[in-house]
């Protein structure tokens, strides 16, 4: 339960403070999505130590394989940041979620997007 303040948005929101309505709705979408699903964590650290592995011995195949996966990423990252963005997660979500501000998020994916909120917070 939370109190409202008609007409105080800072104050319902507890602005600076971990609760209020929108610091509830953040937690809830962090443990409801924001949970990299455990085969998906597998699967990347496997990869991850074959790769290393591989320069041991094959370090022009290893550097290939590291490239493909650096490719492979970085349209990962495009898509998911489009997709996140278009089910209407701010720029702040979207950036914690790339481990940056919200300002490199918009810069990252906001060219990709026709976003038709220009007011829409940075």
């Amino acid at each position: 339960m939370h109190l409202l303040d008609f007409g105080d948005d800072a104050r319902t929101e507890a602005v600076g403070e971990a609760i209020g309505p929108f610091a509830d709705w953040e937690w809830h979408v962090d443990l409801a999505e924001g949970v990299v699903p455990p085969e998906v964590e597998d699967l990347v650290a496997a990869l991850v130590d074959r790769i290393c592995d591989l320069t041991e011995g094959r370090p022009y195949a290893a550097a290939r394989a590291a490239s493909r996966f650096e490719r492979a990423a970085a349209s990962t990252a495009l898509m998911a940041g489009r997709k996140a963005r278009s089910s209407m997660m701010t720029w702040e979500y979207i950036g914690r979620a790339f481990g940056c501000g919200p300002q490199e998020a918009l810069e990252r994916f906001g060219e990709t997007l026709n976003d038709d909120d220009p007011g829409d917070e940075a």
